[in-house]
């Protein structure tokens, strides 16, 4: 199972997403591979191995290294990592200029050579399109939009949707949305408007992430909700989260 985690806007939890279900399936006993594919690299710096010393996500995507050659182990069992830093601005230049190998499947092809090493795939993409978000679309089974209930909860919701149409219909035909989830929800009118404005588009997740400050604390100590806060909103409803993909997953539920 692979899952691209991907908006174009920033702190809508899509790290935040990554590193927390990557908990809940280890804790399940499934092999993760986390892939970080945003320069900012929130995510490899959450498990403690920026490093520009070592092979990396750009690495991977250039062809100068192999997963195996440029995964890192991480403290948490069962998560590998897959890492990046700001090398990928290069990187993503450099693949827009190599038109002699296909571009958009680099990723693909490199996990199809570790696809009996994991049992779940969680690719954190940038808040843009550039060529690490369009091969992780490309290597993805599935796609999850995190939208945090705010007053621009939408931008950019529509030209998302309209890339992973396009790179189903000429790049990766199976790939499939799990939907947009909710994130930082807050019990109000207006989010519930948000949300209805966004299901009229778009299939929304029935388990949404409630807003806790618990989140940001837990993520700048470096450990995962159920461990920093387990009796937190946000830890149950990441918890329930894992559970609704592996069912949908599962019964092959999603937009196809």
């Amino acid at each position: 199972m692979r899952i691209c985690i991907i908006n174009l806007k920033g702190g809508v939890g899509k790290s935040v997403t990554a590193i927390n279900l990557a908990d809940c399936f280890a804790r399940r006993g499934r092999q993760v591979l986390v892939v970080d594919l945003d320069k900012q690299a929130n995510t490899t710096k959450y498990y403690n191995r920026l490093d520009y010393q070592v092979a990396d996500v750009g690495d991977v995507l250039t062809g100068r290294a192999s997963i195996p050659m440029a995964m890192r182990s991480t403290e948490e069992r069962n998560i590998a990592l897959l890492p990046a830093n700001m090398n990928l601005l290069n990187a993503n230049r450099e693949i827009m200029l190599d038109t002699l190998r296909p571009q958009q499947s680099r990723l693909r092809d490199a996990l199809d050579e570790v696809r009996t090493g994991f049992h779940v795939v969680l690719m954190d993409c940038p808040p843009d399109l550039d060529m690490g978000a369009i091969n992780a679309l490309c290597a993805a089974d599935w796609v999850l939009i995190p939208v945090d209930c705010d007053e621009w909860a939408a931008d950019g919701l529509e030209i998302v949707t309209e890339q992973i149409e396009s790179v189903r219909r000429y790049y990766n035909h199976g790939l499939r949305m799990l939907g947009v989830l909710i994130t930082k929800y807050r019990p109000t009118n207006y989010a519930r408007r948000v949300i209805e404005t966004i299901a009229k588009t778009c299939p929304v997740m029935q388990t949404g992430i409630r807003f806790t400050v618990k989140v940001a604390e837990a993520t700048a100590s470096h450990q995962p909700l159920h461990l920093y806060a387990p009796a937190s909103t946000a830890a149950q409803d990441y918890e329930a989260l894992c559970d609704e993909i592996i069912e949908r997953v599962r019964g092959g539920h999603g937009e196809g």
